[in-house]
This record gives structure tokens, sequence and C-alpha cells, in this order.
């Protein structure tokens, strides 16, 4: 089960997009929600210990003035 954050602005700190990823520990097969809900992987047949991959999407402004590439 994959869940997208988007960016966002909070009191003038840039928080970048981010996902996560939630996997079953055993096989680090994805979860669906009905393996959420049954506490089960469909896959192993095990009862998931959650496991976590995380995605940052981070993207870089230059200064104010400042030459960037190609410029």
């Amino acid at each position: 089960m994959k869940t997208l954050f988007e960016a966002q602005k909070i009191d003038g700190v840039k928080y970048p997009q981010y996902e996560v990823e939630v996997l079953c520990a055993n096989c680090e097969d994805p979860v669906s929600e009905e393996e959420k809900s049954t506490g089960t992987c469909t896959n192993c047949n095990q009862p998931w210990d959650e496991k976590q991959n995380l995605a940052i999407w981070v993207t870089s402004t230059p200064a104010a003035g400042a030459k960037s590439w190609g410029t």
C-alpha cells in the first residue's frame, strides 16, 4: 500500500513531497487494505509486521541572484 503526501509550505517552512509504502516484513510484499484489516499476508500467509519504504522528492531552489547551470 502506497500513500503519497504532496509538498506543502507551513509557516514559511517547505516540506517536500514524499511517499510511504507499507510492506510485509517477512516477505517484503506490499500490504493491501484487506491484509491490513486481517493482519495476515496473502503472499506468505504469516502475520505481517509492518515495514516501510520512504521515497522523498527533493528539489533545489537557487539563491536570489545566483547563476544556475547553463546560464
